[in-house]
Formats: C-alpha cells, sequence, structure tokens
C-alpha cells in the first residue's frame, strides 16, 4: 500500500503543474474548513474567504481564478451543485444572505452584495452607520454574463441570461433574458 501511495504521489507531482497541484491541496483544506461542501470543488490559491462556517458549495464547486466568498457578519452564502465560477468573483453576503440554485455559469468580474452601508443619517458618516440587511436568490439554470452587478433583495429566477454589464436591481421572471442599467427583460427563452 505505501508503495502504491508514493507511486501515485510522484506520478501526480510529474503530470500536474506546480499551481495545479496548489490548487488541488488549496481546495481539500478549505473543503474541511466550510459549514458544507461537496465532492469536486475546484479553487485557485488566489481565493479569499470570510465567514468559512456559514458557508455551504454543492458537489463541482468550480472556480476559474480570482474568488471572494464572504459570509461573516451574520451572513449566510449557499451555493447548490454544478456552479461553475469565472475570475473575479464576489459573492458578498457579509451581514446578508445569498443562495444560489444548480447548474449555475458566473462569468467573470460579477458582483453580487446582498448587504449595502447605511446612508439615513445625515451627519453620521455613512461607515459607522449600521449595514442594511438583504438577499440575493438566483435559480437553477442561470448564466450571468461578464461584468454584472446584482443588488440586494433580487430573486434572479430559474432559466434567466443575465447580459454583460446589466445591474440587476429588481427581480427576473422565469426564462428571460435581461440586460442594461438597470436590467431590463430584451427576451425570453423557451422552457
Amino acid at each position: 500500500m505505501k508503495q502504491v501511495v508514493r507511486g501515485l504521489a510522484i506520478l501526480a507531482l510529474r503530470l500536474l503543474s506546480p499551481a495545479e497541484l496548489a490548487a488541488i491541496l488549496y481546495s481539500a483544506w478549505v473543503r474541511l474548513r466550510l459549514r458544507e461542501c461537496g465532492p469536486g470543488l475546484s479553487l485557485r490559491l488566489s481565493s479569499q474567504i470570510r465567514g468559512h462556517r456559514q458557508i455551504a458549495l454543492g458537489k463541482s464547486f468550480i472556480s476559474l481564478g480570482q474568488l471572494y466568498l464572504y459570509a461573516h457578519d451574520g451572513g449566510s452564502l449557499q451555493v447548490g451543485d454544478h456552479c461553475t465560477v469565472n475570475t473575479n468573483v464576489q459573492f458578498g453576503a457579509a451581514a446578508g444572505k445569498i443562495v444560489v440554485g444548480n447548474h449555475v455559469m458566473i462569468a467573470a468580474n460579477v458582483v453580487m452584495r446582498a448587504s449595502n452601508h447605511g446612508m439615513k443619517r445625515n451627519g453620521v458618516p455613512m461607515d459607522q452607520q449600521p449595514q442594511t440587511r438583504g438577499e440575493i436568490r438566483i435559480g437553477n439554470d442561470v448564466w450571468i454574463g461578464s461584468n454584472v452587478v446584482i443588488t440586494a433583495d433580487v430573486h434572479i429566477a430559474d432559466g434567466t441570461v443575465v447580459g454583460a454589464g446589466a445591474v440587476v436591481t429588481r427581480s427576473t421572471e422565469p426564462y428571460t433574458i435581461v440586460a442594461g442599467v438597470p436590467a431590463r427583460r430584451i427576451g425570453e427563452r423557451q422552457p
């Protein structure tokens, strides 16, 4: 048995680049720290995670680059199965809640923020005001294009496609295509 493990380790070192090997080891370490995590987790070393115990990732969560997972300050982040995330994506569930369904594709530079800085009180610096807590829900079979911003209290319905550069401030209907600033319906998909 010892020789088999040694042989596999040598084979892995020959076949994998140092970055690939580091990503495998880092993913295994993160998996142990999360509240829940299905098999097939793939993260890069550049990932930044806060609030590990408030984060649950489903099967086959794959990040292709820089990733930010925030669920501290009473926040909660739950991602379903088969979610693929491109580089420089932020799940900002700090002080809020983000729930993502199954088979979701998220392109590069997407920002989701489930809470906001307080700004109601004049005369009190905004960074000293309490955060407003919100929730973002993303359904199943959703495609979010590059450079999209999703604000608090939005539900992206099943089957939605969000066009590149959109700012989503309102919930969507199932199987719609939305784009623009603010995002509005520009088409639909067949269910």
